[in-house]
Parts: C-alpha cells; sequence; structure tokens
C-alpha cells in the first residue's frame, strides 16, 4: 500500500485504479448532491494541523489534479492523477533496485584494486621483491594494453558516463543525437527517434525504440561521447503551432485569434500551462501569406510524447476553426 492504507490496495496497477475510483467515491460523499468533486475538498489537504495554510502544498495539489475551470476535478482525471504518481513510484523503485546493482559491481572493482595494492604493500613490509614479477611481465603486459588499450578506454568513458553522469534512469525517454547535430525544427520535441531506457548496467543499455517496438542493446562506451536528451527531465514541453494567416489579416483579426487562443489555453488546464509568445517568422508575399508561431507550454514534459502531440493537433485544429470563420486562413 504505497499510499496507505485509506487509499487502499495499490500493489498493481489495476488495484490502484479501482483503490482511486473508491477514495473518489468516498470524498464525493462529503458534497452530497454533487456529482462532480470539488477541489475544495482536496485543497484542505494544504492545511497543517496547527491550522496553518501551506502555500507550497496547494500548488503541489493544484499541479497534481489541474482542476478545471470551474475548479472542479472528475473521476477520470482523478484516476489519471493517481495513476501518474503510481507509474512515478514504480519508476523510481526499479531506478533504485537497478542503482544498487550497478554500485554493487562498482564496489567489487574497487574491493579487487584494493586488495591489488593490499598485496603489494604486505609484500614490501615482508621483504618481498614483488617488482621482479612485474617487469618479467612488462611485455605480455605492453601487448595487452596496445590490443586493449581503444576498447579498455572506450569501457572506461561508459563506466564513468553510468557511475557519475547518470544521464538517464529506467523508464526515460531520451534521444541520442552527435554532439553537433542540430533538432529539425520542423518536429517535436526536435528528435525523430526516441528510445525508452528499458535496462541499465555498468557496460551496457538497453533500449527500446518507441517509433517501432524495436529493442536494441548499446555499450554505454559507444554512447558516451554523444548528446543525450532525456525527454523526461525536460519539464513542461514548449510546443510550436504554426499559424498561416492571409497577408492582408488586419490587427483586430490577429488579435482576435490570439485571445481565442488564450481562453482555450484557459479553459483546458489539465493539458496546457501558458502561452509563451506568438510572433511572426515568416512572410510570402508570393503566396500571399503571414506565418505566425505560436509557443505554448504544456504542462507534461515530453516524456509523455502522444498525448503531447495529440493536444498539440487538437489546438491546431482549434486555431484552423478560428481563423476560417474570421477568413484569414
Amino acid at each position: 500500500e504505497p499510499f496507505g492504507s485509506s487509499f487502499g490496495p495499490a500493489v498493481t496497477r489495476d488495484s490502484c485504479i479501482r483503490s482511486s475510483k473508491g477514495l473518489y467515491k468516498r470524498l464525493l460523499s462529503l458534497s452530497p448532491g454533487s456529482a462532480v468533486l470539488h477541489f475544495d475538498i482536496i485543497g484542505v489537504l494544504a492545511y497543517n494541523v496547527d491550522g496553518t495554510f501551506d502555500d507550497k502544498k496547494a500548488r503541489n495539489l493544484v499541479r497534481l489534479f489541474r482542476p478545471d475551470k470551474f475548479d472542479e476535478v472528475s473521476l477520470l482525471h482523478f484516476v489519471q492523477s493517481c495513476d501518474g504518481i503510481f507509474k512515478k513510484i514504480r519508476y523510481l523503485r526499479a531506478s533504485v533496485g537497478n542503482s544498487s546493482l550497478i554500485d554493487s559491481v562498482l564496489e567489487s572493482m574497487i574491493n579487487v584494486a584494493f586488495g591489488f595494492f593490499l598485496a603489494l604493500t604486505v609484500m614490501s613490509i615482508l621483504h618481498l621483491n614483488p617488482w621482479t614479477l612485474l617487469v618479467s611481465m612488462s611485455t605480455v603486459l605492453v601487448s595487452f594494453a596496445f590490443a586493449l588499450g581503444p576498447s579498455a578506454a572506450k569501457l572506461i568513458e561508459g563506466m564513468i558516463m553510468i557511475a557519475v553522469r547518470r544521464p538517464f534512469d529506467l523508464g526515460d525517454r531520451i534521444s541520442i543525437v552527435d554532439c553537433t547535430g542540430a533538432p529539425d525544427n520542423s518536429d517535436d520535441p526536435g528528435y525523430h527517434d526516441t528510445w525508452i531506457v528499458e535496462d541499465c548496467t555498468l557496460f551496457t543499455t538497453t533500449l527500446r525504440l518507441s517509433r517501432t517496438n524495436e529493442v536494441s542493446t548499446v555499450n554505454n562506451g559507444s554512447i558516451a561521447n554523444t548528446r543525450i536528451v532525456n525527454h523526461g527531465r525536460s519539464q513542461n514541453a514548449l510546443v510550436n503551432v504554426p499559424l498561416a494567416m492571409r497577408i492582408d489579416a488586419t490587427h483586430d483579426q490577429v488579435t482576435i485569434v490570439k485571445s481565442a487562443l488564450e481562453q482555450y489555453i484557459h479553459d483546458n488546464p489539465r493539458v496546457w500551462a501558458s502561452l509563451v509568445n506568438c510572433r511572426i517568422v515568416k512572410i510570402d508575399p508570393a503566396n500571399e501569406l503571414i506565418m505566425f508561431s505560436a509557443r505554448i507550454q504544456h504542462v507534461k514534459s515530453w516524456q509523455d510524447l502522444l498525448p503531447i502531440l495529440q493536444a498539440r493537433g487538437e489546438l491546431e485544429k482549434f486555431c484552423t476553426e478560428i481563423m476560417i470563420k474570421l477568413d484569414i486562413y
């Protein structure tokens, strides 16, 4: 019961959904006659034991449940919020277990190195000369150094990346690109191929290509010098929506489109956070068009790629309908 006994069993995803439904019904009984749960009932959690109001806790509750413009939380949205926290807990447990395995391997390697130097120290104390044996093996060691040097360097780079940098965790959506490569501006989130991290050891990483569901295993050394974009850690995705208007569109018409866009964002607080900017990016006199670009901030990260792309499509459809009604499309 990761959420406590009051929430109910949440061992699996199905049991978590059932428990969240039961909790929603119990909370709904606190407001008789209402078919939808009002956020004020959940907001009581923002009060401390001494009766003081915790602003930080209140903001976290709003960020978690995202009430609509009427300050209400539907059953579907309540269950989705609980399910999202449940998935984060599962990924956290898996990441902690995987980190423990990596730390165990590192500990074993450090113990071997410590034992080697300890043996040299003990032999020196006993007036035994270990260097004679090492010098006699120098020819073999030099040969192995030339033969395995590049591979060993790659291996060490990969180990340092996982042990020190830790650029991703289990379940993260990532993109692997060349350090000098630039994202394609026509495609969100900027890179066509995204991978889901399924397993990670000190030497290899198992990835699943989200576009085709293919599973690949790569050496950590081969991706150590690349630019790893972690979409799971890229909070509040910024989405670019192109708006093509006729060149004779007036300032009032453009203002109406922008106002309608801001109202749409305000009416969908569980999807969109804010309108960052709306500006002209291109003027095409040949086709008599002005290209505007609206940059909107989503409430989720690029980890949830499909819901963001779906929401962007619905937003583009809404903007197109407004421009058609104003006869500027």
